[in-house]
């Protein structure tokens, strides 16, 4: 029976891929465009570690960093930073243990809210006005990390479909609680794919969801590929993303940042998100009410940047244009 259970919840994964054998598919010219866009490639050592980003735009102009969910990496943000680099200075990274960037031995909030701000201040987000952070899932929690502990150099934060739960008021909440059992021991690996069309094709949006533009979704899974040795000495693929992250890794706040957040916060939801329901939702909302933009995206999952790509650009152009709010000079 387990057996069974095990085939059926494999039958039920989308691999929106998976028909395409590996081929790529056909991409429209706004995004050939901007991944074709001119951007600098650089790094910054944090803790020991080489975090990776990509800047576009000018020095000077205000500050926008994209920060990335689990298991994803900065050219997540490739099809869409460019649209915002006309008046702005922007970049996205790699969080340790993702991307290009350093795996760790160990990995904590405090060490993410690091990179973060050696980012901003090796990309030159902060030359101009204080600088803005968007924060998809994952990097939705670590984006109000930023916020706790340094919001006052923040210009704003937008937090990404994020799953948010109802903190005490006066002690925060744990979102993520690692074990103390578990630690890492020894090389950090991943199944390696003797051919780069066998990971593209089981590639699937975590959590489990339909993506309709494949060009995007076949992007993000290539560039989040690298080369690698298998254990019987042959060359092949691997995901980029360190397996071993998450082991013994606690995220917790010390307070809830929707009532006393140190720099301005906005949220945008997808419509059709696992996360846009319940009582943390509700909460949100309550919270935001008076204080906050609230967007839900209609028509969109949790990657909802995936979903509805230029409307995502223009939510957050939008968002962007008018918010936060300042009077006087």
């Amino acid at each position: 029976m387990a057996a069974d259970n095990e085939k059926s919840k494999d039958r039920d994964l989308i691999r929106p891929l998976e028909h395409l054998g590996g081929a790529t598919p056909p991409a429209p010219a706004w995004f050939e465009d901007a991944i074709a866009a001119p951007a600098e490639e650089g790094s910054v050592t944090v803790k020991g570690a080489k975090i990776t980003y990509t800047a576009w735009g000018e020095h000077g102009g205000r500050g926008l960093l994209f920060v990335h969910g689990g298991r994803a990496h900065r050219n997540w943000w490739r099809p869409f930073a460019p649209f915002f680099a006309n008046d702005r200075r922007v970049a996205a990274l790699d969080l340790s243990g993702m991307g290009d960037s350093d795996w760790r031995d160990q990995y904590s909030l405090d060490l993410l809210v690091d990179e973060v701000f050696a980012v901003i201040e090796a990309a030159g987000l902060d030359q101009g006005a204080r600088p803005v952070i968007v924060g998809h899932s994952f990097g939705g929690w670590v984006t109000l990390a930023a916020v706790e502990r340094a919001g006052e150099r923040l210009g704003g934060a937008v937090v990404v479909d994020s799953p948010l739960g109802v903190p005490d008021p006066d002690e925060g909440y744990t979102v993520i609680r690692g074990s103390n059992d578990e630690k890492p021991s020894g090389p950090h690996t991943g199944r390696v794919y003797a051919k780069i069309e066998e990971p593209i094709t089981r590639f699937r949006l975590l959590p489990n969801q339909p993506g309709e533009h494949l060009y995007l979704l076949d992007y993000i899974a290539r560039h989040g590929l690298r080369e690698a040795t298998a254990p019987d000495g042959s060359s092949g693929w691997t995901w980029k993303f360190d397996p071993s992250k998450g082991k013994n890794f606690t995220i917790s706040f010390e307070r809830d940042l929707l009532r006393a957040s140190r720099c301005p916060l906005a949220f945008i939801y997808g419509e059709k998100s696992m996360f846009a329901v319940g009582d943390g939702l509700q909460h949100l909302r309550d919270q935001a009410k008076g204080r906050s933009p609230f967007i839900m995206m209609p028509n969109a999952y949790h990657h909802l940047m995936m979903d509805q790509p230029t409307a995502f650009v223009s939510v957050l152009r939008t968002l962007l244009s008018c918010w936060p709010v300042r009077f006087g000079v």
